[in-house]
């Protein structure tokens, strides 16, 4: 594959050329999958680590401000090191909340069923304003079905639906975020925390 400087690749990634993404790839993959496989995760861990470090990677890129203080390589390990690292403390503070379930009282806690119930409105709010292709894609992935079978059904390729999936998490994690219930209820935890 033809080298490219860093600001080439970035001058890419702003147009959304093909090749940045192929050259990334090529580039860069595999050296995320040996991070991750080096921290615990798996083969598929690794795919989705480097698909989500590279939607972080567009979005540092499209902002006005950005400026490259380091190699791209080192932008891109960082942020897919980022990403994973932020998915294993994700997984430690579900095993956490498990044990501490466990561990509680069995009174039934009626502020805990509201706010389930109310993260589920905001969760299928959000889902319903994704375009008709990432529901079909993420519906696949609720059911747990492989991506390979998904692909089938809709009649695309395995590659576009990985793709696909992780920028259709991306948009709709986005969404949630800035839903005005869960933007309330992050700021009264907050003033929880705080008191």
């Amino acid at each position: 594959m033809e080298e490219y400087n860093d600001q080439h690749i970035i001058d890419s990634i702003r147009n959304r050329d093909d090749v940045a993404f192929k050259y990334l790839q090529v580039k860069f993959q595999d050296s995320i999958r040996l991070m991750v496989l080096e921290m615990g995760g798996s083969q598929e861990d690794a795919k989705d680590v480097f698909s989500e470090g590279l939607i972080a990677l567009i979005r540092l890129v499209d902002r006005e401000d950005f400026v490259l203080t380091c190699k791209l390589g080192t932008l891109v390990y960082a942020l897919c090191k980022k990403t994973w690292k932020q998915h294993l403390e994700k997984q430690v503070a579900v095993r956490n909340y498990h044990m501490r379930k466990l561990e509680s009282s069995p009174e039934w806690d009626f502020t805990e069923e509201v706010d389930q119930q109310l993260y589920q409105e905001i969760f299928w709010e959000s889902f319903k304003q994704l375009d008709k292709v990432c529901q079909e894609i993420l519906e696949g992935y609720l059911k747990e079905i492989s991506p390979k079978d998904i692909a089938e059904q809709l009649g695309y390729s395995y590659g576009y639906v990985r793709k696909r999936k992780s920028l259709c998490h991306g948009f709709l994690m986005k969404m949630i975020e800035g839903h005005p219930t869960f933007i309330k209820i992050k700021q009264s935890e907050l003033t929880l925390n705080i008191e």
